[in-house]
């Protein structure tokens, strides 16, 4: 089915107040993320957390996880899991597909339709397929799974129906040879991938450490080179 994201880019200026930090995929573990955060003493009055999106399924508490797009300090890019959902308005059968992986919190809220387009437009409005943060004197990009190598394209929102399902879906990290690095950005993160620890090949790194390590992956963007 063709998908084309409500969002294509998002910029994001410096936070000349606080600090920014990136998490991997959450995946329903929003427990997790607000014990990890206040080891970090993260400040919700300045910090901004962006995210490499997948807020749903999986975990014990996606509604709290979705919830989390009416903070003002969070920000997220949309995962696969999210595109899943919104294509289930068109086909029932991509709502099948999160009902078999955990999906009991859609399954438990398929009655409440005013509810399921609330969730609708907070992911159209609040999740755009990439974002692009000044972080200092630095620009670091994020998608869900991967990118094109031409980071300029992926900001001008132009992107074909395979671009954005590399960007959703892909996973080159099941071969190295395909982790190109990204031009006209200083480096990009990624989730979607599983991996035991921060991996960084060329100018990206893959962060999504929970399901191997039972860990979020929380990291300072001023940390990334």
């Amino acid at each position: 089915m063709q998908f084309k994201p409500r969002k294509q880019h998002i910029y994001n200026d410096a936070n000349e107040m606080g600090s920014d930090f990136v998490v991997g995929d959450l995946h329903g573990e929003v427990e997790q993320l607000y014990q990890q955060l206040s080891a970090l003493n993260f400040d919700y009055q300045i910090d901004r957390l962006f995210c490499t999106g997948d807020l749903i399924s999986r975990g014990a508490n996606t509604i709290g996880c979705l919830n989390l797009l009416t903070k003002k300090w969070f920000y997220p890019v949309l995962g696969n899991h999210e595109q899943l959902f919104l294509l289930g308005f068109s086909s029932p059968k991509y709502w099948d597909l999160l009902k078999e992986n955990k999906g009991q919190w859609l399954t438990e809220n398929l009655h409440q339709f005013d509810l399921l387009i609330r969730w609708k437009t907070l992911i159209e409005i609040c999740m755009p397929l990439s974002r692009t943060i000044t972080v200092k004197d630095k620009k670091v990009g994020i998608t869900h799974a991967s990118a094109i190598t031409n980071w300029q394209k992926v900001q001008t929102g132009i992107l074909s129906k395979h671009d954005i399902w590399e960007t959703l879906w892909s996973r080159p990290l099941q071969d190295n040879k395909d982790c190109l690095a990204i031009d006209s950005i200083d480096c990009v993160v990624h989730g979607h991938s599983p991996v035991q620890a921060i991996t960084k090949i060329n100018n990206r790194y893959w962060i999504d450490t929970f399901s191997s390590t039972c860990e979020l992956t929380i990291i300072n963007l001023t940390a990334l080179n």
